[in-house]
């Protein structure tokens, strides 16, 4: 029997909307299945910078983000190869001097900020998704973030916000949701992580065969307070829970 190469799952949205949430429900869920590949990690390292010059960088824009070391390890990692991934220092916009190692999983999980931006990545992804939040909610969760786990304080946060995420979360993220299969309103439904996850499995086990990849543009789902993925990924999953 031929080996099934793993299937690719990405989850995107604005900062703050619960894509590390989404991930980490997928990979405990699945277990030793799955493994997460974070976008966060492939930040490019600006330690040389001054602190005049940190800045003025921008940490919204797609070119903050090293997409080809990015996309060459998930390669990796789908040829069933490990691989070390970096890791980056918020407090000193640097990477860190180590590296972690990142085995190969039958299910890959992508998650970031513009995960869905780059078309190299969106072309090797069986499965995406794009979580809708309202802006109010995304601001109050990055600054718990930030201020708890990030060390960085209030008045930064602020300004990056208005400066830098807000303006590039509706010049490049938000029209990376015309990119993927699922719409997530995560406000409105509740049950979609269970959804998503049985069509997660399905994929896994080879449900629909030689339809896998023929996942389209999304459809609206009234009851689920989310867009529906293709006939192909559909046949593959329950029929859509009803929103809260």
């Amino acid at each position: 029997m031929a080996h099934m190469r793993p299937v690719c799952v990405g989850i995107g949205g604005g900062s703050g909307s619960g894509k590390s949430w989404l991930a980490a429900f997928l990979r405990k869920r699945l277990g030793r299945r799955a493994v997460v590949v974070c976008q966060d990690w492939y930040y490019k390292d600006n330690g040389c910078l001054s602190e005049k010059e940190a800045l003025r960088l921008n940490f919204d824009h797609p070119n903050a983000f090293e997409f080809p070391l990015l996309f060459s390890q998930v390669a990796e990692l789908r040829a069933g190869r490990p691989v070390r991934s970096p890791r980056y220092d918020y407090a000193r916009h640097a990477r860190l001097g180590r590296t972690v190692v990142v085995r190969p999983a039958p299910i890959i999980i992508l998650e970031g900020l513009l995960i869905l931006h780059d078309p190299r990545l969106r072309r090797i992804m069986d499965l995406s998704v794009f979580i809708d939040v309202p802006s109010d909610v995304r601001l109050i969760r990055r600054i718990r973030r930030d201020v708890e786990h990030r060390r960085v304080d209030l008045e930064e946060t602020l300004r990056l916000y208005e400066h830098c995420v807000q303006p590039m979360h509706e010049r490049y993220v938000q029209p990376c949701a015309g990119h993927a299969n699922w719409v997530w309103r995560q406000t409105q439904n509740r049950r979609f992580p269970e959804q998503l996850l049985r069509c997660v499995e399905a994929l896994a086990l080879g449900t629909g065969g030689a339809q896998r990849r023929s996942t389209t543009k999304s459809t609206r789902s009234s009851e689920a307070g989310a867009e529906a993925p293709s006939a192909a990924i559909r046949s593959a999953s329950t029929a859509s829970s009803s929103a809260r």
